[in-house]
């Protein structure tokens, strides 16, 4: 079987970029109809690359490319041994991807239905994860190039999805910053979920207090200075 992306237009996308394994991946979510055509790559990262696509109604949505000999490796598998949802699973470094790409899949999934702001996971195969457009037009800035009229709400806000994410998905996200939190509205959406663990991970609560001084730090920078104890404190109130 001969495998190719949609047409001339979609190869020239990825062209030079991604590995065979990878483009049988984007052709089996196009043949479900997942995926429709590819647009253009908009960030080509260490680790993955974004794609801009469309869906089967030509709406914008992203997929998100993980790379398979570029991953790092050995940080990878501090978050997921541990996590009895991935109990026995296979650490070599395809396998441990797949599974990284399942498991961001898994995290969107369940903060989302749990009401924090993510982005909306549409679906995954192997190391290619497809998910919500966030942006009216071109994609909506990161915490830290967005303008920030309000550093005080945006920090209570994002306060509030931490806790959300805690007390309702009860998940840590483990590595939040203003690299991963979007403004798009005046509103923050979390992203950037593949290293997130259950709350009873062995590792949980050091992540979190990392999340939240991680957080307090930036917003001192915008002249929001808050007890880290005390945010720490709000988000764990009353969790079991």
């Amino acid at each position: 079987m001969t495998w190719t992306l949609k047409d001339s237009n979609d190869r020239k996308v990825v062209e030079g970029i991604l590995d065979l394994s990878t483009v049988k991946a984007i052709y089996h979510l196009q043949s479900r109809g997942v995926i429709g055509h590819l647009s253009g790559v908009v960030k080509e990262g260490k680790e993955s690359t974004i794609v801009v696509a469309d869906d089967k109604e030509g709406n914008k949505i992203i997929v998100k490319i993980f790379k398979i000999e570029a991953s790092q490796f050995q940080k990878m598998q501090k978050y997921i041994v541990g996590d009895k949802r991935f109990v026995g699973i296979k650490l070599g470094r395809r396998s441990l991807v797949f599974e990284w790409c399942r498991k961001e899949f898994s995290n969107l999934k369940r903060a989302r239905k749990a009401g924090v702001n993510v982005p909306e996971p549409i679906g995954f195969y192997r190391n290619v994860l497809v998910m919500e457009y966030i942006g009216n037009g071109g994609l909506s800035p990161k915490l830290k190039d967005a303008q920030i009229e309000d550093p005080l709400r945006v920090f209570c806000d994002i306060v509030r999805e931490i806790r959300k994410l805690y007390q309702d998905a009860r998940l840590v996200h483990a590595d939040l910053s203003e690299f991963n939190i979007l403004v798009k509205d005046g509103a923050v959406v979390i992203h950037d979920m593949g290293q997130s663990v259950e709350k009873s991970h062995q590792l949980a609560q050091e992540f979190l207090v990392r999340d939240v001084n991680n957080l307090c730090r930036y917003f001192e920078k915008l002249g929001v200075c808050r007890d880290k104890e005390k945010v720490l404190g709000d988000i764990l109130e009353g969790h079991k």
